[in-house]
């Protein structure tokens, strides 16, 4: 889902007349009580059903005054039931408004920060810990207790920005545990509703999700949806990459795909082992199977590499690490294997990937460059 315009498409369906007029009543009675459908769905239904009312002559079927004025009581507590639930839920535009205008630079800090609503909090621990408890409303970040204060029925989302150079680790209120990696943001409600889990990610994390049946989970990813109800997987959204990738450590995901109005993905099922990666701008995507390890093994200072350029390589550790590294032209195409312990200072990852490879590396300016030796 392209977060800047959040469009679900839905298909048109239309019937002329008063039997039409009467199923889209019908049909927005039904959708006040039925959580399958989602608050974008539910918007749109009732746009169409409302200008409809207005467009339309009474119809010669409504003889009965009594009938007209039972089926208006119908459609306006269905309507005002539905905006009552609407503002005590998760908002997926809401989100989207959210995270559209909430201005932020990677760059522009060197701590991980967190916004709780109207405050803002600064984290010197470049490896951060955080969890919340007591539903959203009390907050500890690595030994200070925070409290945020929720107003009953007003939806408040929160921000972890983790810039280059730092990681975070998230528990959220439901028990579902996020590592977040460097240059990454995570837009979440303080506290979740009762019916949808829903968060927005850019850049990348791993998520071990809270099984809840009753309450699906949902990351936005660039244009990505990845809902689950409890499992394991990662990631890799930048905004900067030609490709986004999920890659599932356990259960089972189903990920769509939205480039547009009107152009939703045929959901696709992932199963441990299997990688997704996805083009935005032509809008493909394949699946295979990958060693996870490789994909998740950042999390625990460590990255894990088998036959990879040096060229992704590199763009990780620049991330990392804060800091330009690239190569040359003939450089690039160069393959690593091994263990690499994150632990370390950058120049000891450097060492070891010069000694292992034929190339070398020296300081431009502030940027870091291989070369062929």
């Amino acid at each position: 889902m392209d977060i800047n315009n959040p469009s679900y498409g839905m298909e048109e369906d239309t019937p002329d007349g008063a039997g039409g007029d009467k199923e889209k009543m019908i049909s927005l009675v039904r959708a006040s009580g039925n959580e399958q459908l989602s608050v974008a769905e539910k918007t749109l239904l009732w746009e169409r059903i409302a200008a409809d009312i207005t467009q339309s002559p009474v119809q010669v079927w409504w003889q009965s005054w009594w009938t007209m004025a039972a089926a208006i009581a119908i459609l306006l507590l269905a309507g005002l039931g539905w905006w009552q639930w609407q503002r005590t839920q998760e908002s997926l535009p809401a989100l989207v408004a959210f995270a559209n205008h909430q201005t932020y630079s990677r760059g522009d800090s060197t701590m991980t920060r967190m916004i709780l609503g109207n405050q803002q909090l600064s984290i010197r621990n470049t490896h951060a810990a955080i969890a919340y408890q007591a539903r959203g409303t009390q907050v500890r970040v690595d030994s200070q207790e925070i409290k945020q204060e929720l107003e009953a029925g007003k939806q408040v989302f929160n921000t972890l920005l983790v810039p280059y150079g730092n990681v975070a680790s998230l528990q959220l209120e439901d028990g579902t545990r996020v590592w977040l990696n460097a240059g990454s943001r995570l837009i979440y409600p303080a506290a979740f509703g009762q019916q949808h889990r829903e968060v927005l990610l850019e850049g990348e994390a791993y998520f071990e999700v809270a099984t809840d049946a009753h309450r699906p989970f949902s990351v936005y990813a660039n244009d990505m949806k990845i809902a689950v109800l409890g499992t394991a997987f990662n990631i890799s959204a930048y905004r900067e990459d030609a490709n986004s990738q999920v890659v599932l450590a356990s259960g089972s995901v189903q990920l769509e795909t939205f480039r547009g109005p009107g152009k939703k993905s045929t959901p696709v099922q992932l199963l441990p082992g299997n990688r997704a990666l996805y083009t935005g701008h032509n809008g493909s995507m394949t699946v295979d199977n990958v060693d996870v390890t490789g994909f998740i093994s950042w999390k625990d200072g460590l990255m894990v590499a088998e036959h990879t350029s040096l060229y992704e390589i590199l763009k990780k550790l620049s991330r990392y690490y804060n800091q330009p590294i690239t190569t040359d032209a003939r450089s690039g195409n160069e393959t690593f294997s091994g263990k690499l312990d994150l632990q370390k200072t950058l120049n000891d990852v450097l060492d070891i990937i010069a000694a292992s490879t034929s190339l070398k590396y020296e300081k431009q300016g502030n940027t870091i460059i291989f070369k062929t030796k």
